[in-house]
């Protein structure tokens, strides 16, 4: 396998663990119960993305986390250990509520080899404006707040405190968001709009990211859930178990999607015309 057949893929997002320890409405563990039992991704699965990862020479980002809690795996490090070994080019990152997030944890996972953490304190309210008074609070409690000098300034999602390593390029988020902006997940998350928004710009989801959950099935992009949401079974690829991720990557529904949402065409995936999601900055 060599790079040129994952060509464009640029953010992997695998999720490596089941559980998340909350249920926000704008999201779907708020209203399903698949996330609330802990089940990790076998480890002969994981370790074979990653030796089909390594061998394609991939080298761009690596998330271990979709619906999960990735801090509520407790092989997180190891995982994040092998991933360096095996797919040395690649940039680690981890997306989490920061919940069980210390400065100590932190430090380990930088010294694992993470790239890149955004840490999304999410309000009680969905109604929250975002604030850095609130952010201020829990990162002094997580003992965060003294232990980098933080550049604090808006973000796509609301506000931020910021911090990047100028010799390693090891970037912190700590994000107070504005779910008001947030996207509907294909229509299984409740978000506080007034006015119904209906995408007219094209994707380049499915040229440029591959979504994988914990039980190794390939998702037409990180906004499926099948395992709660019966009417997203129909963007389901299908299993590392089973095929290669070149063939995934390759695989008719991935390539006539990529076609039909470079034109902003949604008709063969309904689930798209509500959706606002924008590409990272991580994905860049």
């Amino acid at each position: 396998m060599t790079g040129a057949v994952l060509a464009g893929l640029r953010y992997v997002e695998v999720e490596t663990s089941r559980r998340c320890n909350r249920t926000c409405a704008w999201c779907p563990n708020g209203h399903s119960s698949a996330r609330t039992e802990q089940q990790l991704m076998e480890w002969p699965l994981f370790t074979r993305i990653a030796a089909q990862l390594g061998q394609a020479r991939y080298s761009g980002w690596l998330a271990f986390h979709n619906y999960n809690e990735p801090l509520l795996n407790p092989r997180l490090d190891q995982e994040v250990s092998w991933l360096a070994c095996h797919v040395p080019g690649a940039r680690p990152a981890i997306y989490t509520n920061g919940d069980l997030l210390k400065s100590e944890i932190l430090t380990s996972l930088i010294a694992a080899g993470v790239r890149y953490v955004r840490v999304t304190r999410y309000p009680h309210d969905a109604s929250a404006e975002p604030g850095y008074d609130g952010l201020k609070r829990w990162m002094r409690q997580a003992g965060l707040l003294e232990a980098c000098e933080w550049e604090w300034m808006p973000v796509r999602q609301g506000l931020a405190a910021r911090w990047q390593n100028q010799v390693t390029g090891v970037l912190v988020e700590v994000i107070s968001p504005a779910i008001a902006g947030y996207n509907d997940r294909g229509g299984t998350a409740l978000i506080p709009v007034t006015i119904p928004r209906m995408r007219t710009d094209p994707c380049s989801m499915t040229a440029t990211s591959l979504s994988i959950d914990y039980r190794g099935i390939v998702k037409m992009c990180c906004n499926v859930i099948p395992d709660s949401a019966v009417e997203h079974q129909r963007y389901v690829v299908g299993s590392v178990a089973d095929a290669t991720l070149a063939d995934l990557w390759e695989h008719p529904l991935m390539r006539d999607w990529r076609t039909r949402h470079a034109a902003a065409d949604w008709s063969a995936s309904p689930a798209c015309r509500t959706c606002v999601q924008a590409l990272p900055e991580t994905r860049r």
